[in-house]
């Protein structure tokens, strides 16, 4: 008789509740969504229910590889591994100081609770700042512009109790992701339900009538890489007809005459005529974005990697700022955070130290630098990564560590990658599978998979409706010399005799912490008890965490800022906008896929059996007419940087002018595969040392203008 264990899935951000059955030989039988969840209701998605198939594939790693000389693999034990890892990482500080050690966190490795607080804290034990995470090349204008506008002490408007709801460049339906006060990756077509059942007005701006925009009741098909200039238009009429907060900005925020000074040319006609989006539409959504009275603004990572993507996210926050989308004085924050200290939140704005650009800076370019996030939490730009290993000099990075992550196929610009990887004296991989870039290793080490350990709903935090969290065991044991993604730097720092703090709690090398100790020492001070939620399985909600927003300090004066440095020159670069691009006929932009990850779960038969076997570029019937194309027909799509093969498929809900194809697909740069069999890659179609933000170094992955011609 199988056992039942409750547990969570931790394929991507919504972590899931489930209910898994394991047999008497110890092996998963089956995982079915645990309905008697009060936060999930039993909600699950198809990626999720490919937990066993994941476990028990025949392409799982279950050792770890050492690579030979001659390329070939071979097994190597945990302590093997570790003790030559340590030594290579000992000697190249020898010679190259710490920094050159790196570490690059891909989006699967913020799903272990443990890894991303772990290894930052490694690396600032290692003295080296090369740490970096797939966030920077994806969305980090929400950390810089975040720090440079200043942070809403207590809180923004949530999506469960907004009147409205502005959605841009995202999809939660699919990507299961949005930004805090967006839709709830937690069964979001039915939060999505029930929140027009209540009332609430959806709007969506997106270049696709995506699954999102199908349930909004406004959908604002802008071009690509115009989301900034429909924002300004917005921001123009509100403000012009007086549908702004007045009280509040005239208490909390400064700039508001130079911010309206700066939107004025964005009167209807001209935003219709370069967003593609119908005034009459425009105006419709800014008055009902402004009428509220509770509401939301909030960008998906569409936006963040196409052009522009500061000034959306700044415009995006202004928006939010001069209607008032914060709770004040008397409000009641239904989340303050199960996992978080409990502060107590008060009415007024935090004025962040500058994000970007701190006392580490980027050798190859060094206008950039750390970006820190208002936690306190800094990374390097990605966008940079590359270069950083092939430029010679102090402080080169020569050894890089690639947790759950594939950087051959997510960063930008290809070929660029590719010889950086190969460049590297030391490239370790933790992977289940031999990625792209796991082909490439020195050593390739197989993780512990979801069941098989033990985890906390750490990322999800504040994202629920009320104080919510879960804790689950590993469900199942493994005979496989396997580790998890923490264990490898652990590892390290016991040889090396690193001193590793969490929160000024020292993490012993001997003996070795146990999951759950390591868990405590990153939750230490959160209102929830970790052991609590150990020993209650399924998930706890807590009624009693509701906090209660404070009057101001007294020596609160900070105000947002609404016209910050850098903001005058966004707008200069978006009214230059077009220049570089009169020769391209299209533009390309990248959509999530509901079967895979990123790259992660293509090889899932399943999975692979409704996703197909390439990603076709869809285009609609107006273009294929007008290009005389058929569906199915291969064709060459080329930018200024490259050119990509794709196979068309007619679509009439993209909008005319745009591409969208799924992204991560493809062959490995530097070989080549039938485009039907294996699909192409955007990001060989991107540069990395152009088209960077100012201050992030973010590069342009989508919104990409392209030429078509057939293959």
């Amino acid at each position: 008789m199988p056992s039942e264990h409750q547990t969570f899935c931790r394929y991507c951000h919504a972590y899931c509740p489930m209910i898994a059955s394991v047999g008497d030989d110890g092996k998963v039988v089956s995982v079915r969504p645990d309905v008697s969840n009060e936060m999930y209701g039993g909600y699950t998605c198809i990626k999720g229910r490919q937990l066993v198939e994941q476990m028990y594939q025949s392409e799982r790693l279950t050792s770890h590889q050492k690579r030979q000389s001659n390329g070939d693999y071979v097994a190597i034990s945990t302590e093997e591994a570790l003790d030559e890892i340590s030594l290579k990482v000992q000697q190249i500080i020898a010679e190259h100081g710490p920094r050159a050690i790196a570490t690059y966190n891909g989006t699967v490795a913020f799903q272990n609770s443990a890894q991303l607080v772990y290894s930052r804290e490694w690396h600032n034990a290692l003295g080296s700042p090369s740490y970096y995470t797939s966030v920077t090349i994806d969305q980090p204008a929400k950390v810089f512009v975040g720090s440079r506008m200043g942070y809403w002490t207590g809180g923004s408007h949530s999506f469960h109790d907004s009147d409205v709801a502005l959605i841009i460049g995202n999809n939660p339906l699919i990507s299961h992701y949005a930004s805090p006060g967006g839709v709830p990756s937690i069964s979001p077509a039915d939060q999505i339900r029930r929140a027009k059942k209540r009332g609430m007005k959806l709007i969506a701006v997106d270049p696709r009538q995506s699954e999102l925009a199908r349930r909004s009741d406004i959908h604002l098909q802008v071009k690509p890489g115009q989301d900034a200039t429909l924002l300004a238009g917005m921001i123009r009429m509100i403000l012009e007809e007086k549908l702004h907060d007045h009280k509040f900005c005239d208490r909390y925020t400064d700039g508001l005459d130079d911010l309206r000074q700066e939107v004025e040319p964005y009167n209807l006609s001209i935003v219709a005529e370069c967003t593609g989006v119908a005034k009459d539409l425009i105006a419709d959504a800014a008055r009902v974005f402004a009428a509220g009275p509770k509401g939301v603004a909030v960008t998906g990572t569409g936006p963040e990697m196409s052009a522009h993507p500061n000034l959306t996210q700044h415009l995006t926050a202004s928006l939010n700022t001069i209607c008032g989308r914060f709770y004040r004085a008397g409000d009641t924050l239904a989340n303050p955070g199960a996992l978080s200290s409990g502060s107590p939140r008060f009415e007024g704005v935090y004025e962040a130290p500058v994000a970007w650009g701190g006392a580490t800076r980027c050798r190859v370019r060094p206008e950039y630098g750390e970006l820190t996030s208002a936690t306190g939490v800094s990374e390097m730009p990605t966008s940079q990564l590359a270069d950083e290993i092939l430029q010679p000099g102090v402080g080169q990075v020569r050894a890089l560590f690639v947790i759950a992550g594939n950087p051959l196929m997510a960063w930008p610009d290809q070929d660029k990658a590719l010889e950086a990887m190969q460049a590297l004296d030391l490239l370790v991989c933790i992977d289940p599978y031999m990625s792209a870039t796991a082909e490439l290793a020195s050593y390739v080490l197989a993780p512990k998979l979801t069941l098989e350990r033990e985890d906390v709903t750490l990322l999800a935090d504040p994202w629920y409706e009320k104080p919510y969290s879960q804790y689950s065991k590993a469900v199942v044991r493994t005979d496989h010399d396997v580790i998890e993604e923490w264990e490898l730097y652990w590892g390290i720092a016991k040889r090396l005799g690193l001193e590793v703090n969490i929160k000024g709690q020292l993490i012993p090398n001997e003996p070795k912490p146990t999951k759950f100790e390591l868990l405590r020492a990153i939750t230490a001070g959160s209102q929830a008890d970790l052991g609590f939620l150990r020993d209650n399985p399924g998930g706890h909600i807590f009624e009693d965490m509701s906090t209660v927003v404070q009057a101001p300090r007294e020596d609160s004066s900070s105000r947002i800022k609404l016209y910050p440095d850098g903001v005058a020159n966004e707008f200069n670069d978006l009214r230059g906008e077009g220049s570089d691009e009169a020769d391209f006929s299209h533009v390309l932009i990248g959509f999530r896929s509901k079967y895979v990850l990123n790259s992660f779960g293509r090889n899932l038969p399943a999975l692979k059996a409704k996703s197909g076997t390439t990603n076709h570029a869809n285009m609609h019937p107006e273009d294929l007419r007008s290009l005389g194309l058929d569906e199915d027909t291969e064709i060459i799509l080329s930018s200024k940087h490259g050119e990509i093969p794709a196979i068309v498929m007619e679509n009439s809900r993209i909008k005319p002018g745009v591409i969208a194809m799924h992204h991560c697909w493809g062959p490995p740069p530097g070989q080549q595969a039938p485009v039907r069999e294996t699909g192409s890659n955007l990001n060989a179609l991107v540069n990395g040392d152009e088209d960077l933000q100012p201050f992030t170094a973010m590069a342009r992955m989508s919104g990409i203008p392209v030429n078509i011609r057939l293959a």
